[in-house]
């Protein structure tokens, strides 16, 4: 059986890191990646955790709920969680429950790292 979600790390300069999603951010995927990426949260020691999700193709309330969750533990820590790369469906998920205005969303991580 294929996972339906994975995560890579990859740091950057500047105090950033980037953490990549490809598949499906919903119940099952998030049971697969959660300990990865609570443990990745957890080591983060940058200033803006940045989540690629150019590959991710689908998000839903389990996985929104655990983004929010990810936002405020870093914002506790004066840290930032900044989002890259929504594909139209996600996009449209962010903007009707206003997650765009709570979290910082960019176009692409070159767009984030020219501002």
């Amino acid at each position: 059986m294929q996972a339906n979600l994975k995560i890579s790390t990859s740091p950057l300069e500047d105090n950033n890191q980037v953490i990549s999603f490809d598949g499906e951010f919903d119940k099952a995927g998030h049971s697969e990646i959660s300990t990865e990426l609570d443990d990745a949260v957890k080591a983060f020691q940058g200033t803006n955790l940045i989540f690629d999700f150019t590959r991710l193709k689908f998000i839903n309330s389990e996985g929104i709920g655990y983004l929010m969750e990810i936002h405020t533990h870093l914002i506790k820590l004066d840290k930032k969680l900044i989002i890259v790369g929504l594909n139209s469906h996600v996009a449209d998920v962010f903007r009707t429950i206003g997650i765009s205005e709570i979290i910082s969303v960019h176009d692409t991580l070159d767009d984030f790292l020219k501002k």
